[in-house]
C-alpha cells in the first residue's frame, strides 16, 4: 500500500492521445496523480473541471497533473475534450484497474478507481487524500498539498 514518503511504484499507461506516461516519467518535479470512477459522470466531470478553473493556480505551482481512471484512452480523449482539459487524462484500461489497484485506490464491487489523489515531489509521495465516491475531494485539499510541499 502506497504511503507519505513512499516512492511511487513502475507503471506504464497511455493517455488520451495514446502517448506512453510512465512513473519515470512522473519522478521528477511536482505532480498530482488524480484517481476517479468514471469518465462522463457527474461528480467525476464536476471535479476535474474545478481543476481546470484552477489550472494556473498549478501551473504557477509548476505541478503536472494527470487524472487516471479505468476508462479506454479514446473515451478519455472524447471526455477532455468535452471538458476542455489543459492535464492528461490515463487509461488503467487493461489490465483492468491494475494500476488504481497498486495505488490501493481500486474498488472492487464497482470496478472502478477510488477517489485518491497523491501529491508527488520528485517521485516522493507528499500527501494523499481522498474522498467518498459520490463526493468530489475539495480544491482546498489540492491547493493544501501543494502549498505545504513548497
Amino acid at each position: 500500500m502506497i504511503q507519505t514518503g513512499s516512492r511511487l511504484f513502475d507503471f506504464s499507461l497511455e493517455n488520451q492521445y495514446g502517448e506512453t506516461i510512465t512513473s519515470t516519467g512522473l519522478s521528477s518535479g511536482r505532480v498530482l496523480v488524480v484517481f476517479y470512477p468514471w469518465a462522463f459522470s457527474r461528480v467525476c466531470g464536476s471535479e476535474l473541471a474545478t481543476l481546470q478553473e484552477h489550472y494556473e493556480f498549478f501551473t504557477q505551482h509548476q505541478v503536472r497533473i494527470v487524472a487516471i481512471s479505468v476508462d479506454h484512452k479514446f473515451t478519455l480523449r472524447n471526455y477532455a475534450q468535452s471538458l476542455g482539459l489543459d492535464f492528461e487524462l490515463l487509461a488503467d484500461f487493461w489490465p483492468h484497474g491494475a494500476v488504481a489497484q497498486q495505488a490501493d485506490a481500486f474498488d472492487p464491487e464497482r470496478g472502478v478507481a477510488a477517489r485518491l489523489t497523491l501529491y508527488l515531489v520528485d517521485g516522493e509521495v507528499r500527501d494523499i487524500f481522498r474522498s467518498e465516491m459520490t463526493q468530489s475531494r475539495s480544491i482546498d485539499d489540492y491547493k493544501a498539498a501543494v502549498e505545504r510541499a513548497v
